[in-house]
């Protein structure tokens, strides 16, 4: 018997397609679905302009266990200064808020809060817009707007780090599991740099 395809029926208008989370938003610990914080969300507000959830999750993690966290951003894709992170229990968040708040990033001071209502939705037109916006960059991270001084703390690192093998693992020693001289702040760069005589 001869077996015809079945035919696909596109969905009619104003209906919702649901798709898949991307593997960007899995590696976030998205779940594809909108689920109540139960007092584990966190409200950090005060993120650098140009900071994505990676950096996010570096700097809320010490605090505990995180199962989500993403940046928010506007309808056209500009970062909202915003994040929302959701640890794996409530003291781990109530933690976070009582050691992080009024913490640094990037030298902006963070707002740390407990997050109120529902979790937003972070796979919204705004995060589609900055990352199309992303795309047509050329895939690149939009720039960072780096203090004069921390830019040329984080030249003389990386330049230290390509002198050999060694001296790149000497930073990796000292740094910890963020590798990135950027993504640290001006008094460890500084540390470092005393520590070790970098010129």
């Amino acid at each position: 018997k001869t077996q015809f395809p079945r035919r696909v029926v596109a969905p009619s208008s104003g209906s919702t397609v649901h798709r898949p989370p991307s593997k960007m938003m899995m590696a976030a610990g998205y779940s594809g679905q909108q689920v109540e914080s139960d007092g584990r969300g966190v409200y950090v507000g005060g993120l650098p302009k140009h900071a994505e959830w990676q950096e996010l999750k570096d700097h809320m993690k010490a605090a505990g266990e995180i199962e989500y966290c993403d940046v928010l951003y506007s309808d056209w894709g500009e970062p909202k200064g915003v994040g929302y992170v959701r640890y794996k229990t409530e003291a781990e968040a109530l933690g976070a808020i009582a050691a992080l708040n009024e913490s640094s990033m990037d030298g902006r001071t963070l707002k740390v809060a407990p997050w109120t209502g529902k979790p937003p939705n972070t796979n919204g037109q705004g995060k589609m817009m900055y990352q199309m916006w992303a795309w047509y960059g050329g895939g690149k991270k939009r720039p960072r707007n780096m203090d004069p001084e921390k830019t040329k703390l984080v030249d003389r690192v990386k330049t230290y780090q390509r002198g050999s093998p060694e001296q790149k693992e000497t930073w990796y020693n000292f740094c910890g599991e963020v590798k990135d001289p950027a993504r640290h702040e001006v008094s460890k760069l500084q540390e470092f740099c005393t520590t070790y005589g970098i010129p």
